[in-house]
Protein backbone atom coordinates (compact mmCIF):
# COMPACT_ATOMS: atom_id res chain seq x y z
CA UNK A 1 0.00 0.00 0.00
CA UNK A 2 2.84 2.32 0.92
CA UNK A 3 4.57 1.63 -2.38
CA UNK A 4 1.38 2.44 -4.25
CA UNK A 5 1.09 5.75 -2.36
CA UNK A 6 4.66 6.76 -3.21
CA UNK A 7 4.08 5.82 -6.83
CA UNK A 8 0.94 7.95 -6.98
CA UNK A 9 2.77 10.91 -5.44
CA UNK A 10 5.56 10.63 -7.99
CA UNK A 11 3.06 10.48 -10.85
CA UNK A 12 1.21 13.49 -9.47
CA UNK A 13 4.45 15.50 -9.31
CA UNK A 14 5.10 14.63 -12.90
CA UNK A 15 1.67 15.94 -13.81
CA UNK A 16 2.26 19.40 -12.26
CA UNK A 17 2.42 21.79 -15.22
CA UNK A 18 2.52 25.57 -15.55
CA UNK A 19 -0.53 26.38 -17.63
CA UNK A 20 -3.31 28.56 -16.31
CA UNK A 21 -6.00 26.27 -14.90
CA UNK A 22 -9.38 27.51 -13.62
CA UNK A 23 -11.12 25.35 -11.03
CA UNK A 24 -12.94 25.24 -7.72
CA UNK A 25 -9.86 25.44 -5.54
CA UNK A 26 -11.34 23.69 -2.51
CA UNK A 27 -12.61 20.69 -4.43
CA UNK A 28 -9.44 20.66 -6.53
CA UNK A 29 -7.31 20.65 -3.37
CA UNK A 30 -9.26 17.76 -1.83
CA UNK A 31 -8.98 15.65 -5.00
CA UNK A 32 -5.28 16.27 -5.51
CA UNK A 33 -4.51 15.64 -1.86
CA UNK A 34 -6.29 12.29 -2.10
CA UNK A 35 -4.26 11.36 -5.18
CA UNK A 36 -0.93 11.82 -3.38
CA UNK A 37 -1.97 11.12 0.21
CA UNK A 38 -1.44 14.83 1.07
CA UNK A 39 2.25 14.80 0.03
CA UNK A 40 3.69 18.11 1.39
CA UNK A 41 6.06 18.51 -1.59
CA UNK A 42 3.19 18.28 -4.05
CA UNK A 43 1.22 20.69 -1.87
CA UNK A 44 4.10 23.18 -1.98
CA UNK A 45 4.25 22.91 -5.78
CA UNK A 46 0.55 23.80 -6.01
CA UNK A 47 1.11 26.84 -3.81
CA UNK A 48 3.76 27.98 -6.32
CA UNK A 49 1.27 27.52 -9.12
CA UNK A 50 -1.27 29.65 -7.29
CA UNK A 51 1.35 32.34 -6.68
CA UNK A 52 2.43 32.33 -10.32
CA UNK A 53 -1.13 32.47 -11.59
CA UNK A 54 -1.03 29.01 -13.13
CA UNK A 55 -3.77 27.80 -10.81
CA UNK A 56 -6.68 30.17 -10.26
CA UNK A 57 -10.25 30.20 -9.05
CA UNK A 58 -12.90 29.21 -11.56
CA UNK A 59 -14.30 32.77 -11.43
CA UNK A 60 -10.99 34.25 -12.63
CA UNK A 61 -11.32 36.31 -15.84
CA UNK A 62 -7.69 36.78 -16.93
CA UNK A 63 -6.07 36.78 -20.36
CA UNK A 64 -6.28 33.72 -22.56
CA UNK A 65 -3.11 32.21 -24.00
CA UNK A 66 -3.96 33.56 -27.48
CA UNK A 67 -4.50 37.06 -26.06
CA UNK A 68 -1.25 36.85 -24.16
CA UNK A 69 0.54 35.75 -27.34
CA UNK A 70 -0.88 38.70 -29.29
CA UNK A 71 0.29 41.11 -26.61
CA UNK A 72 3.79 39.59 -26.64
CA UNK A 73 3.92 40.11 -30.43
CA UNK A 74 2.78 43.69 -29.94
CA UNK A 75 5.53 44.17 -27.36
CA UNK A 76 8.12 42.95 -29.89
CA UNK A 77 6.80 45.39 -32.50
CA UNK A 78 6.91 48.26 -30.02
CA UNK A 79 10.43 47.32 -28.91
CA UNK A 80 11.56 47.42 -32.54
CA UNK A 81 9.80 50.77 -33.02
CA UNK A 82 11.49 52.01 -29.84
CA UNK A 83 14.90 50.93 -31.10
CA UNK A 84 14.34 52.58 -34.52
CA UNK A 85 13.08 55.77 -32.87
CA UNK A 86 16.15 55.95 -30.64
CA UNK A 87 18.47 55.46 -33.62
CA UNK A 88 16.66 58.13 -35.64
CA UNK A 89 16.71 60.51 -32.69
CA UNK A 90 20.47 60.04 -32.33
CA UNK A 91 20.91 60.78 -36.05
CA UNK A 92 18.73 63.90 -35.83
CA UNK A 93 20.58 65.12 -32.73
CA UNK A 94 23.92 64.67 -34.50
CA UNK A 95 22.65 66.69 -37.49
CA UNK A 96 21.42 69.38 -35.11
CA UNK A 97 24.88 69.61 -33.51
CA UNK A 98 26.53 69.90 -36.94
CA UNK A 99 24.18 72.71 -37.98
CA UNK A 100 24.58 74.49 -34.65
CA UNK A 101 28.34 74.38 -35.19
CA UNK A 102 27.88 75.85 -38.69
CA UNK A 103 25.73 78.65 -37.23
CA UNK A 104 28.47 79.44 -34.69
CA UNK A 105 31.05 79.54 -37.50
CA UNK A 106 28.96 81.92 -39.64
CA UNK A 107 28.20 84.15 -36.66
CA UNK A 108 31.91 84.29 -35.91
CA UNK A 109 32.53 85.21 -39.54
CA UNK A 110 30.00 88.04 -39.32
CA UNK A 111 31.59 89.28 -36.12
CA UNK A 112 35.03 89.14 -37.71
CA UNK A 113 33.82 91.23 -40.68
CA UNK A 114 32.33 93.84 -38.36
CA UNK A 115 35.41 93.98 -36.13
CA UNK A 116 37.71 94.29 -39.14
CA UNK A 117 35.67 97.15 -40.56
CA UNK A 118 35.45 98.87 -37.19
CA UNK A 119 39.26 98.82 -36.84
CA UNK A 120 39.84 100.41 -40.28
CA UNK A 121 37.55 103.37 -40.95
CA UNK A 122 38.69 103.60 -44.56
CA UNK A 123 37.83 99.96 -45.14
CA UNK A 124 34.58 100.50 -43.26
CA UNK A 125 33.64 103.20 -45.79
CA UNK A 126 34.89 101.19 -48.75
CA UNK A 127 33.49 97.76 -47.83
CA UNK A 128 30.27 98.58 -45.96
CA UNK A 129 27.02 98.88 -47.85
CA UNK A 130 25.86 102.50 -48.08
CA UNK A 131 22.13 103.02 -48.49
CA UNK A 132 22.69 106.66 -49.53
CA UNK A 133 25.24 105.79 -52.22
CA UNK A 134 23.10 102.95 -53.53
CA UNK A 135 20.02 105.18 -53.67
CA UNK A 136 21.82 107.98 -55.54
CA UNK A 137 23.27 105.49 -58.03
CA UNK A 138 19.85 103.96 -58.59
CA UNK A 139 18.19 107.37 -59.01
CA UNK A 140 20.71 108.55 -61.62
CA UNK A 141 20.75 105.19 -63.39
CA UNK A 142 16.96 105.19 -63.83
CA UNK A 143 16.94 108.59 -65.51
CA UNK A 144 20.04 107.84 -67.60
CA UNK A 145 18.38 104.62 -68.75
CA UNK A 146 15.34 106.61 -69.90
CA UNK A 147 17.52 109.19 -71.60
CA UNK A 148 19.56 106.59 -73.50
CA UNK A 149 16.41 104.73 -74.47
CA UNK A 150 14.86 107.71 -76.26
CA UNK A 151 18.21 109.06 -77.52
CA UNK A 152 19.19 105.89 -79.36
CA UNK A 153 15.69 105.36 -80.77
CA UNK A 154 15.82 108.87 -82.23
CA UNK A 155 19.42 108.50 -83.42
CA UNK A 156 18.74 105.14 -85.10
CA UNK A 157 15.58 106.51 -86.69
CA UNK A 158 17.36 109.56 -88.10
CA UNK A 159 20.26 107.46 -89.31
CA UNK A 160 18.14 104.78 -91.01
CA UNK A 161 15.27 106.90 -92.30
CA UNK A 162 16.16 110.09 -94.19
CA UNK A 163 13.31 112.61 -94.29
CA UNK A 164 14.87 115.28 -96.49
CA UNK A 165 11.62 117.27 -96.60
CA UNK A 166 11.36 117.31 -92.85
CA UNK A 167 15.01 118.25 -92.43
CA UNK A 168 14.61 121.06 -95.00
CA UNK A 169 11.58 122.42 -93.18
CA UNK A 170 13.48 122.52 -89.91
CA UNK A 171 16.44 124.23 -91.52
CA UNK A 172 14.12 126.76 -93.16
CA UNK A 173 12.55 127.46 -89.76
CA UNK A 174 16.00 127.88 -88.23
CA UNK A 175 15.65 124.79 -86.00
CA UNK A 176 18.50 122.46 -85.07
CA UNK A 177 18.51 118.91 -86.38
CA UNK A 178 20.81 117.60 -83.65
CA UNK A 179 19.35 114.63 -81.80
CA UNK A 180 20.02 115.46 -78.15
CA UNK A 181 16.62 114.38 -76.80
CA UNK A 182 13.89 113.63 -79.32
CA UNK A 183 10.45 115.20 -79.05
CA UNK A 184 7.46 112.94 -78.54
CA UNK A 185 6.39 113.10 -82.19
CA UNK A 186 9.73 111.60 -83.27
CA UNK A 187 9.05 108.52 -81.12
CA UNK A 188 5.62 108.24 -82.73
CA UNK A 189 7.23 108.52 -86.16
CA UNK A 190 9.77 105.84 -85.23
CA UNK A 191 6.95 103.49 -84.20
CA UNK A 192 5.19 104.04 -87.52
CA UNK A 193 8.45 103.50 -89.35
CA UNK A 194 9.65 100.33 -87.56
CA UNK A 195 8.71 99.20 -84.06
CA UNK A 196 11.94 97.14 -83.90
CA UNK A 197 13.79 100.43 -83.31
CA UNK A 198 12.81 99.96 -79.67
CA UNK A 199 15.40 97.17 -79.53
CA UNK A 200 18.31 99.47 -80.45
CA UNK A 201 18.83 100.93 -76.93
CA UNK A 202 19.16 97.41 -75.54
CA UNK A 203 22.24 96.88 -77.68
CA UNK A 204 23.92 99.70 -75.77
CA UNK A 205 22.56 98.41 -72.45
CA UNK A 206 24.21 95.10 -73.35
CA UNK A 207 27.47 96.97 -73.93
CA UNK A 208 27.11 98.49 -70.46
CA UNK A 209 26.41 95.12 -68.85
CA UNK A 210 29.41 93.63 -70.67
CA UNK A 211 31.48 96.52 -69.28
CA UNK A 212 30.53 95.45 -65.74
CA UNK A 213 31.27 91.79 -66.49
CA UNK A 214 34.72 92.67 -67.84
CA UNK A 215 35.49 94.82 -64.80
CA UNK A 216 34.62 91.82 -62.63
CA UNK A 217 36.96 89.52 -64.56
CA UNK A 218 40.31 88.44 -63.14
CA UNK A 219 41.80 87.76 -66.55
CA UNK A 220 45.20 89.24 -67.37
CA UNK A 221 43.84 90.72 -70.60
CA UNK A 222 40.92 92.43 -68.84
CA UNK A 223 42.13 95.94 -69.74
CA UNK A 224 42.46 94.91 -73.38
CA UNK A 225 38.89 93.58 -73.47
CA UNK A 226 37.52 96.73 -71.82
CA UNK A 227 39.43 98.94 -74.24
CA UNK A 228 38.08 96.99 -77.20
CA UNK A 229 34.52 97.24 -75.86
CA UNK A 230 34.77 101.00 -75.40
CA UNK A 231 36.35 101.38 -78.84
CA UNK A 232 33.56 99.37 -80.52
CA UNK A 233 30.90 101.41 -78.73
CA UNK A 234 32.62 104.66 -79.69
CA UNK A 235 32.80 103.57 -83.32
CA UNK A 236 29.07 102.72 -83.36
CA UNK A 237 28.25 106.15 -81.88
CA UNK A 238 30.63 107.80 -84.33
CA UNK A 239 28.96 106.10 -87.27
CA UNK A 240 25.48 107.13 -86.06
CA UNK A 241 26.66 110.74 -85.67
CA UNK A 242 28.34 110.71 -89.12
CA UNK A 243 25.22 109.31 -90.83
CA UNK A 244 22.97 111.88 -89.17
CA UNK A 245 25.43 114.65 -90.11
CA UNK A 246 25.61 113.41 -93.71
CA UNK A 247 21.79 113.29 -93.99
CA UNK A 248 21.49 116.84 -92.65
CA UNK A 249 24.18 118.21 -94.94
CA UNK A 250 22.64 116.47 -97.96
CA UNK A 251 19.33 118.19 -97.22
CA UNK A 252 21.14 121.57 -97.05
CA UNK A 253 22.87 120.88 -100.32
CA UNK A 254 19.52 120.11 -101.99
CA UNK A 255 18.23 123.47 -100.76
CA UNK A 256 21.26 125.24 -102.18
CA UNK A 257 22.63 126.08 -98.74
CA UNK A 258 26.27 125.93 -97.79
CA UNK A 259 27.45 122.73 -96.06
CA UNK A 260 30.26 122.00 -93.63
CA UNK A 261 32.51 119.12 -92.79
CA UNK A 262 31.66 116.91 -89.80
CA UNK A 263 34.84 118.02 -88.06
CA UNK A 264 33.59 121.65 -88.13
CA UNK A 265 30.01 120.85 -87.13
CA UNK A 266 29.25 121.30 -83.38
CA UNK A 267 26.03 119.29 -83.76
CA UNK A 268 28.10 116.27 -84.77
CA UNK A 269 30.04 116.39 -81.50
CA UNK A 270 26.87 116.94 -79.48
CA UNK A 271 25.27 113.85 -81.00
CA UNK A 272 28.47 111.81 -80.55
CA UNK A 273 29.42 112.72 -77.00
CA UNK A 274 25.96 113.08 -75.48
CA UNK A 275 25.36 109.51 -76.63
CA UNK A 276 28.77 107.99 -75.99
CA UNK A 277 29.57 109.81 -72.72
CA UNK A 278 26.07 109.13 -71.37
CA UNK A 279 26.56 105.43 -72.18
CA UNK A 280 29.96 105.39 -70.43
CA UNK A 281 28.46 107.10 -67.36
CA UNK A 282 25.55 104.62 -67.41
CA UNK A 283 28.02 101.71 -67.48
CA UNK A 284 30.11 103.09 -64.60
CA UNK A 285 27.07 103.87 -62.44
CA UNK A 286 25.60 100.42 -63.16
CA UNK A 287 28.88 98.81 -62.09
CA UNK A 288 28.99 100.94 -58.94
CA UNK A 289 25.37 100.08 -58.13
CA UNK A 290 25.97 96.34 -58.49
CA UNK A 291 29.16 96.45 -56.43
CA UNK A 292 27.37 98.37 -53.71
CA UNK A 293 24.64 95.75 -53.67
CA UNK A 294 27.26 93.00 -53.53
CA UNK A 295 28.64 94.53 -50.30
CA UNK A 296 25.20 94.16 -48.80
CA UNK A 297 24.93 90.60 -50.10
CA UNK A 298 28.08 89.47 -48.24
CA UNK A 299 26.57 89.92 -44.78
CA UNK A 300 23.02 89.36 -46.00
CA UNK A 301 23.91 85.93 -47.39
CA UNK A 302 25.54 84.93 -44.11
CA UNK A 303 22.39 85.97 -42.27
CA UNK A 304 20.26 84.02 -44.75
CA UNK A 305 22.42 80.93 -44.26
CA UNK A 306 22.10 81.25 -40.49
CA UNK A 307 18.33 81.66 -40.81
CA UNK A 308 18.13 78.63 -43.10
CA UNK A 309 20.22 76.53 -40.68
CA UNK A 310 18.00 77.55 -37.77
CA UNK A 311 14.96 76.48 -39.78
CA UNK A 312 16.64 73.13 -40.49
CA UNK A 313 17.35 72.69 -36.77
CA UNK A 314 13.72 73.43 -35.94
CA UNK A 315 12.56 70.84 -38.49
CA UNK A 316 14.98 68.27 -37.09
CA UNK A 317 13.83 68.98 -33.54
CA UNK A 318 10.25 68.38 -34.65
CA UNK A 319 11.30 65.02 -36.10
CA UNK A 320 12.72 63.85 -32.77
CA UNK A 321 10.08 61.53 -31.34
CA UNK A 322 9.60 61.12 -27.57
CA UNK A 323 10.28 57.52 -26.52
CA UNK A 324 8.50 57.82 -23.17
CA UNK A 325 5.09 57.04 -24.71
CA UNK A 326 6.39 53.88 -26.39
CA UNK A 327 8.14 52.76 -23.19
CA UNK A 328 4.97 53.42 -21.22
CA UNK A 329 2.89 51.39 -23.68
CA UNK A 330 5.39 48.52 -23.52
CA UNK A 331 5.25 48.57 -19.71
CA UNK A 332 1.45 48.45 -19.78
CA UNK A 333 1.45 45.47 -22.16
CA UNK A 334 4.10 43.64 -20.14
CA UNK A 335 2.11 44.25 -17.00
CA UNK A 336 -1.00 42.83 -18.69
CA UNK A 337 0.91 39.78 -19.95
CA UNK A 338 2.53 39.15 -16.57
CA UNK A 339 -0.62 39.72 -14.53
CA UNK A 340 -2.53 36.52 -13.92
CA UNK A 341 -4.51 37.20 -10.76
CA UNK A 342 -6.10 40.29 -9.43
CA UNK A 343 -7.95 39.36 -6.30
CA UNK A 344 -7.63 37.73 -2.89
CA UNK A 345 -4.47 35.65 -3.20
CA UNK A 346 -4.57 34.73 0.49
CA UNK A 347 -8.16 33.57 -0.01
CA UNK A 348 -7.12 31.42 -3.00
CA UNK A 349 -4.41 29.75 -0.93
CA UNK A 350 -6.76 29.20 1.98
CA UNK A 351 -9.44 27.69 -0.30
CA UNK A 352 -6.99 25.26 -1.81
CA UNK A 353 -5.46 24.45 1.60
CA UNK A 354 -8.90 23.87 3.10
CA UNK A 355 -9.63 21.26 0.47
CA UNK A 356 -6.14 19.72 0.76
CA UNK A 357 -6.20 19.22 4.54
CA UNK A 358 -9.81 18.04 4.48
CA UNK A 359 -8.47 14.80 3.13
CA UNK A 360 -5.95 14.72 5.97
CA UNK A 361 -8.57 14.70 8.75
CA UNK A 362 -7.86 11.14 9.97
CA UNK A 363 -5.53 10.91 13.00
CA UNK A 364 -3.00 8.79 11.14
CA UNK A 365 -2.44 11.72 8.71
CA UNK A 366 -2.23 14.40 11.39
CA UNK A 367 1.53 14.80 11.06
CA UNK A 368 1.21 15.28 7.30
CA UNK A 369 -1.58 17.80 7.88
CA UNK A 370 0.55 19.82 10.33
CA UNK A 371 3.48 19.75 7.94
CA UNK A 372 1.32 21.11 5.14
CA UNK A 373 -0.04 23.87 7.40
CA UNK A 374 3.53 24.82 8.36
CA UNK A 375 4.47 24.92 4.66
CA UNK A 376 1.51 27.25 4.04
CA UNK A 377 2.47 29.59 6.90
CA UNK A 378 6.11 29.75 5.78
CA UNK A 379 5.02 30.33 2.16
CA UNK A 380 2.69 33.18 3.12
CA UNK A 381 5.37 34.79 5.30
CA UNK A 382 8.11 34.34 2.71
CA UNK A 383 6.10 36.03 -0.05
CA UNK A 384 4.50 38.55 2.33
CA UNK A 385 1.01 37.60 1.22
CA UNK A 386 -1.56 39.73 3.01
CA UNK A 387 -5.29 39.10 3.47
CA UNK A 388 -7.66 40.97 1.18
CA UNK A 389 -7.39 42.07 -2.45
CA UNK A 390 -3.91 42.16 -3.94
CA UNK A 391 -3.18 44.45 -6.89
CA UNK A 392 -1.32 42.02 -9.14
CA UNK A 393 0.42 38.70 -8.99
CA UNK A 394 3.10 38.21 -11.61
CA UNK A 395 4.03 34.98 -13.34
CA UNK A 396 7.33 34.01 -14.89
CA UNK A 397 7.98 35.75 -18.25
CA UNK A 398 7.97 33.41 -21.22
Amino acid sequence: MENNSKKSATEEKAKVTYNTERTNLQEFGYTKSGNVQGDPDVYASYLERILNGDLVDEQYKGLSESERKEKREKIKELEKALDDTKKNNVKFEQNIKVKEKQIDEHRAELLQIREKRAEDQEELTRETFSTLKFSINLFILIFLTGYLFFFYISAAYKALYVDFEGISEKIAEGLSTGSILPPAYEIAEAIRYNYLLFLVPFVFYAFGWAFHILLDMKHKAKIVFISLLITVTFIVDLLLALIIHTNTESAKELMGLSTMKWSQNPTFYIILFLGFLAYILWSIILDSLLREWKKREVTLNLKRIIKHLRKDIKNLEEKIMPVELIIHEIDILRNEVDTFVQGNLKGFIDQFTSGWISYLSPDNLKSVKNKCLNIRDEFVEKHKIQPGIVKVIKARRK
